[in-house]
């Protein structure tokens, strides 16, 4: 019996060839390894695919999104646009700030090991700005081959409408938490309960980026 001519090793009966079921089951097992199966999600597939090949693809119908086998794990190749919630932690090099009466949120959308993410804060009557430099959890910790630089903007809801400050978000390599800095050129630094502002009710924080994780 003849195989396919894209090198993966599929028989191809010829109709000169004896009726073999066995061969033409094998055949189409291959076949199906290699197609996108689809599953209804990460758990149906994981319970029927108990030992994966390395680049099958599989669709999950619950999240709509493809997932490949790398051998080791599922990654995530596509995800058909959808975004996740997640609840950065805030922290501050010498005291904590409380979000109290505010709201800290954030979202990420992650294909492969390549995370968008996006978190914004806004401060209440109750929160309180602990002390020191700001840094905000990521959703996955970063891979450790290069540092990365996101976007960063301030509001002061005390001034006018102009009142913003920009800046950038630096993710180190393999780090699990983004440091934000605002400021014009020359004078950038970390922002703090009193920098660029003396934070207070209403104020916000925006910061969005791109990293690759690990």
């Amino acid at each position: 019996m003849a195989t396919d001519d894209y090198g993966q090793s599929i028989t191809i009966p010829a109709l000169t060839d004896q009726p073999n079921i066995a061969t033409v089951a094998a055949a189409l097992q291959l076949i199906l390894r290699r197609a996108i199966l689809s599953f209804t999600s990460a758990s149906a597939r994981n319970a029927t695919l108990t030992s994966p090949t390395e680049g099958m693809m599989v669709w999950l119908q619950d999240t709509n999104t493809m997932t490949q086998y790398d051998g080791t794990t599922w990654q995530t190749v596509l995800n058909g646009g959808t975004w996740t919630s997640y609840t950065p932690s805030w922290t501050a090099s010498t005291t904590n700030p409380v979000i109290g009466n505010g709201t800290l949120v954030g979202r990420y959308s992650k294909v492969g090991k390549m995370v968008d993410f996006a978190i914004q804060l806004t401060a209440g009557s109750t929160t309180t700005f602990g002390s020191g430099q700001w840094s905000f959890a990521l959703p996955f910790t970063a891979a450790s081959n290069i540092d990365m630089i996101g976007n960063v903007m301030v509001g002061d809801a005390s001034g006018d409408t102009s009142d913003y400050s920009s800046g950038a978000a630096y993710i180190p390599d393999g780090g699990t938490t983004l440091q934000a800095y605002a400021g014009g050129k020359g004078d950038m630094a970390l922002i703090t309960a009193t920098f660029p502002q003396t934070w207070a009710n209403g104020d916000r924080l925006w910061i969005t980026g791109r990293y690759e994780a690990v």
